[in-house]
């Protein structure tokens, strides 16, 4: 294995919290929906203490979950749905991409279609990878190097 990249801590937190912060709204609106002898500040706190704890855990276990891994024979990347593997003969260019808020690594191949690799990826302020382009470059070169024969050890 060459390399292997991941969401950072930030990343899969925030996440998570973005996560946690629907389920708050959603149990808010189901809560103050529903007629009922209990007081509205009592229903806010539970609305607000069940859900953001667990869409924190939920996204630190995407952590776990989302995952690059380059190797000799190409690029491996995992996430929530079938295991995609790109050979670096098959990629014809590696580049930085806008997709909403978020920059990510696009890895173009021969047939046409493209890679969007979920780890690593650059987002706002509070999705910042203060690596992303080391990253970026690293992709690149590993990609260079093994299409030109040149691979690292």
């Amino acid at each position: 294995m060459l390399a292997e990249f991941r969401l950072t801590w930030r990343q899969a937190l925030v996440r998570g919290l973005r996560w946690g912060g629907l389920g708050s709204a959603a149990v808010l609106v189901i809560v103050t929906s529903v007629p009922g002898e209990r007081e509205l500040s009592e229903l806010v706190w539970i609305a607000v203490l069940v859900p953001l704890p667990l869409g924190a855990l939920c996204g630190t276990a995407t952590r776990f979950r989302v995952l690059t891994r380059l190797d000799e024979t190409g690029i491996r990347s995992r996430s929530f749905g079938p295991r995609a593997f790109v050979s670096w003969h098959s990629a014809i260019a590696v580049r930085a991409e806008r997709r909403g808020a978020r920059t990510l690594v696009a890895v173009y191949l021969v047939d046409g279609s493209t890679l969007r690799l979920r780890a690593p990826y650059d987002g706002g302020p509070l999705d910042r990878d203060p690596r992303f382009e080391q990253k970026l470059v690293l992709i690149g070169q590993l990609w260079e190097a093994h299409l030109y024969g040149n691979p690292p050890d």
